[in-house]
């Protein structure tokens, strides 16, 4: 194993979930499988279906409102996720925040220029701890919230 590899576990479970119907059209749509990407992030919270693709991410942006408001009044929600939508919200916003911080670690910086505390930013043991172990506990605790295995 190369020195600086990230080798995260693997999310089990299938490759694609139903999230919902859309209210607003009555169009399924569903999420994808978390996996880990070009050897250093997490993908994550992509949603759609074989016509249309967007993220979770700052779903309810524009809107004064939060994502648990936004999804259900959105959604008629797969029923696990609908029964657990506090949980799931918790669960996708703590994922995102971490997912962040380890990509803040391998780039050390936001990545608009180099920050000039690249050198002290730049954290291969925390990107390391963040991707390997706190990610994949939470992106399998989601995933299984999602197949009604919580």
């Amino acid at each position: 194993m190369e020195k600086n590899k990230i080798n995260p576990v693997k999310i089990t479970g299938p490759d694609k979930l139903f999230f919902g119907v859309r209210k607003s059209d009555a169009t399924r749509i569903y999420i994808d499988k978390p996996s880990f990407d070009c050897e250093w992030y997490w993908s994550f919270g992509y949603l759609g279906n074989k016509d249309e693709h967007y993220h979770l991410n700052g779903y309810q942006n524009g809107r004064n409102t939060d994502i648990h408001s936004a999804l259900s009044s959105d959604y008629d929600l797969n029923p696990s996720i609908e029964k657990n939508l506090w949980v799931f919200c918790e669960l996708a916003l703590s994922i995102y925040k971490l997912k962040e911080s380890a990509e803040l670690f391998h780039l050390g910086g936001a990545h608009m220029t180099t920050n000039p505390h690249r050198k002290s930013l730049k954290k291969i043991s925390y990107e390391r701890t963040i991707n390997e172990k706190l990610l994949p506990e939470q992106l399998q605790t989601f995933w299984n919230l999602i197949k009604g295995e919580n």
